[in-house]
């Protein structure tokens, strides 16, 4: 038989499997994406038909182990809400395929920020992804793993709790600790893992990843909701984009309309910079709660908390993004014809336009 295991599949592939196929307790309804390396389905779940599943395709060799410690050291009782990873229903093989079941989740990020006026979030909720992300971060490397492909299309919400982000797709995770919990040597070289837009500048040099990677990740993608793109955003070609970042300064783009960007974004670049250039910094741990101090900082500044950001998913209509914080009697949107708010919005628009910085 053909090792399908680890053959990439083009968007519009055909299924691999067809409808009804059963997996255990799971019968495969509908394809619902294609990924570079995989399928992803829903799936019923028989004896109890009110469960929406996914049940996911050629997944990488780390997932499953990946996964199961998670749920193992986070979510031993199968508690939803609990932590930011999806419960794990189980695995195994069929006609050659590896699949992987787990709770289905609401949109992802990515296609939550798109779908946004100006394609950017508000700053308070982009505050509020990044304390989320390095809090799941944080938990993923307590436990021994390193994500190593963080982007936002690799969180969603939940399917009923849209204040609940979940960290997915660990394909490319890796283990960094030995048996005896120490952190293990570090590679002399190692291939390119992760997202080109998201990667660090070590990741761009194939050095080894650490705990630092994931959370420049998680940094980048914090400048991009706040900021609505990225330098290098339309660039396809890897040194550039590495040489783009090494020489930009991010703290010079237009975030929403504040004068300048969160001072947490500061001090979490900080941090990062002397990752960068420490190699000792490998071995070290992110300083994560110092970090989500520093969100919470602004955020309170804004006049919000975690836990009462008004996320901006969650309103009926998106806002202009820049509008993130405004008295509820004095809510000019509320008085706006639909041909008032259309040009408002286009004129937020050209001001976007002419913030774009190219370095």
């Amino acid at each position: 038989m053909t090792d399908r295991l680890y053959m990439e599949h083009q968007a519009g592939a055909q299924a691999m499997l067809p409808p009804g196929t059963r997996c255990d307790q799971f019968i495969l309804q509908k394809m619902l994406s294609v990924g570079g390396f995989g399928q992803i389905f829903e799936a019923g779940t028989i004896g109890n038909s009110g469960e929406k599943s996914v049940v996911k395709f050629q997944l990488l060799y780390n997932e499953c182990g990946c996964i199961k410690s998670l749920n193992s050291a986070y979510n031993p009782n199968g508690l939803l809400e609990a932590t930011p990873f999806l419960r794990f229903h189980g695995y195994g093989t069929i006609d050659g395929y590896r699949w992987l079941a787990m709770e289905k989740c609401g949109s992802n990020l990515s296609d939550l920020r798109k779908a946004t006026p100006l394609n950017r979030f508000s700053i308070p909720t982009s505050l509020f992804i990044l304390s989320k992300f390095i809090e799941a971060l944080q938990m993923m490397h307590t436990i021994g793993w390193l994500h190593r492909d963080v982007k936002p299309a690799n969180v969603c919400i939940g399917l009923h709790s849209p204040r609940h982000l979940y960290l997915l797709d660990f394909g490319m995770s890796r283990i960094y600790v030995e048996k005896d919990g120490t952190i293990k040597p570090r590679r002399v070289t190692a291939p390119f893992r992760g997202t080109l837009r998201y990667v660090s500048v070590n990741i761009h040099r194939r050095q080894d990843a650490s705990r630092w990677d994931d959370i420049w990740s998680a940094f980048y993608i914090a400048t991009e909701n706040m900021v609505g793109y990225l330098p290098w955003r339309r660039m396809g070609d890897t040194k550039k984009v590495e040489d783009t970042k090494v020489i930009s300064d991010l703290s010079r783009l237009k975030y929403g309309s504040e004068s300048a960007r969160p001072n947490c974004m500061r001090v979490i670049e900080d941090y990062l910079n002397v990752s960068q250039t420490n190699p000792s910094y490998f071995y070290e741990s992110p300083p994560y709660d110092l970090m989500r101090r520093e969100i919470d900082t602004d955020l309170r500044l804004r006049g919000y908390s975690l836990s009462s950001v008004r996320l901006d998913w969650m309103t009926v209509q998106y806002a202009p993004t820049s509008q993130y914080h405004m008295s509820p009697y004095s809510n000019q949107n509320r008085m706006m014809t639909p041909q008032k708010f259309q040009k408002k919005v286009d004129r937020m628009e050209r001001e976007y336009e002419r913030s774009v910085c190219f370095y």
